[in-house]
């Protein structure tokens, strides 16, 4: 009888742990995301913001995927952003940059803290993807996460062509600072 009751409540502790890890893990949606890049050339600085950065990151696999529209980049100058849009990025042909991976490094979104991760994945700018280890930081906050990274991207990385006139107007790498809150995706 004994080996009857051994058997039974590893049975049971094996669906309550099965249960409790799908319970735990969810997935959680970018909202609120600001993406803002800066070129720094000789001639002259280059920023734009963007407001339309997509994602969801699941906290059961630590995969994520990022999306963010290239046209939806604003810069001061309508010029600039033409620019930026049809002989740069090319933005008809390359509509979206993207970033899919895993997130490696412990976390916890339901504790509050300051949690270092890193970003491993693929980031496609470009129709080029580049495999790429991007520290980011989480933070959780009175019940509200959020997540923030700063990276460089090379331009020749992705197969962006600088006219040699305008070499000393856009700078080789730009700077990239991405901010999210996540969401509980319900």
């Amino acid at each position: 009888m004994k080996i009857h009751y051994s058997v039974v409540f590893i049975a049971l502790l094996f669906v309550f742990q099965s249960s409790f890890s799908s319970v735990s893990a969810q997935r959680y949606v970018l909202e609120e995301s600001k993406v803002y890049f800066f070129s720094s050339a000789p001639m002259e600085d280059i920023e734009a913001n963007n407001k339309d950065c997509k994602g969801v990151i699941d906290t059961k696999t630590n995969a994520f995927s990022f999306r963010i529209p290239i046209k939806s980049f604003v810069f001061s100058s309508s010029l600039m952003q033409e620019h930026f849009n049809e002989n740069y990025m090319e933005s008809e042909k390359y509509p979206n940059a993207t970033f899919k991976g895993k997130i490696e490094g412990d976390y916890d979104l339901k504790t509050d803290g300051t949690y270092n991760v890193v970003a491993v994945g693929d980031l496609e700018i470009h129709g080029k993807k580049q495999a790429r280890k991007i520290p980011s930081q989480i933070l959780v906050k009175n019940g509200k996460a959020s997540i923030k990274s700063t990276f460089d991207v090379k331009l020749e990385d992705h197969n962006i062509e600088i006219p040699s006139l305008l070499f000393q107007k856009i700078a080789e790498s730009i700077k990239v600072d991405m901010n999210s809150d996540l969401k509980l995706y319900e």
